[in-house]
């Protein structure tokens, strides 16, 4: 099984720093780990509301309740996760950081 590199924003590395609840916490560093191998586990996000869209396309996919917005470059052969956003938040701000 080929494994693609995950590379995580800097926003993401403190937002994952920032999970309080240690199961939380372990899904998403599972589902990190799982993208290395299956990036195209996700689904195009398209949100109900122009204002929660990202700048440009993006993959989702959870973990409980953490959304994990990822790019694949293929050519690169990397995984760029984006965002790490708790979808309790309120999706008009989303990605506004």
């Amino acid at each position: 099984m080929e494994r693609h590199e995950v590379v995580l924003a800097p926003s993401v590395i403190a937002a994952m720093a920032s999970i309080t609840s240690k199961d939380d916490a372990r899904r998403v560093r599972r589902r990190l780990e799982a993208l290395a191998f299956a990036p195209h586990m996700g689904m195009v996000y398209d949100p109900a509301y122009d204002s929660a869209r990202p700048p440009h396309e993006v993959l989702v996919t959870f973990a409980g309740h953490f959304g994990i917005y990822y790019t694949f470059d293929e050519e690169a052969d990397e995984v760029h996760v984006e965002y790490l956003e708790d979808s309790r938040r309120d999706p008009m701000g989303k990605f506004q950081r």
